[in-house]
């Protein structure tokens, strides 16, 4: 009985596994950002990232990336805030999540949970030479 449970199971999980699910898709909160890069601490266990951009709904945001590596040291644990202002106020949030370098380029990916309590995966792009952070946030909540 039990060889034929498990010849069963070998036929029918393909099926499953192929059952029309598709990738997971998310709405975009705004448009790509350009931000840039205001200054950058290197450390031994923690590098930081300061930038500023105009980002669509939040208007001027100015944010903090703290960098911690790995054992590899190209990559690790990011976290950090940052405040956004506009005419009727501000906008704040905290964030975590991970990065990666990958030819000289930085990716860090990171759940931002903000006060209003709206969340957002933000997937930054940061690369070195030219100083630029590309923000694509996405609708968590």
């Amino acid at each position: 009985m039990k060889k034929w449970f498990l010849v069963c199971l070998i036929f029918v999980t393909p099926w499953a596994l192929a059952d029309g699910h598709g990738g997971l898709t998310l709405e975009k909160r705004q448009p790509d950002t350009i931000m840039t890069v205001t200054s950058a601490k290197i450390g031994d266990a923690v590098s930081v990232i300061n930038a500023e951009g105009d980002m669509g709904a939040y208007d001027r945001v100015y944010v903090t990336f703290n960098l911690g590596y790995d054992a590899t040291r190209a990559g690790g644990k990011v976290y950090g805030q940052g405040r956004g202002f506009t005419q009727h106020g501000y906008a704040s949030g905290k964030f975590t999540g991970y990065w990666q370098m990958t030819d000289g380029v930085i990716t860090m990916r990171h759940v931002v949970q903000l006060a209003d309590g709206t969340q957002n995966l933000d997937v930054v792009t940061f690369t070195p030479l030219s100083k630029e952070l590309i923000v694509s946030a996405y609708v968590l909540k």
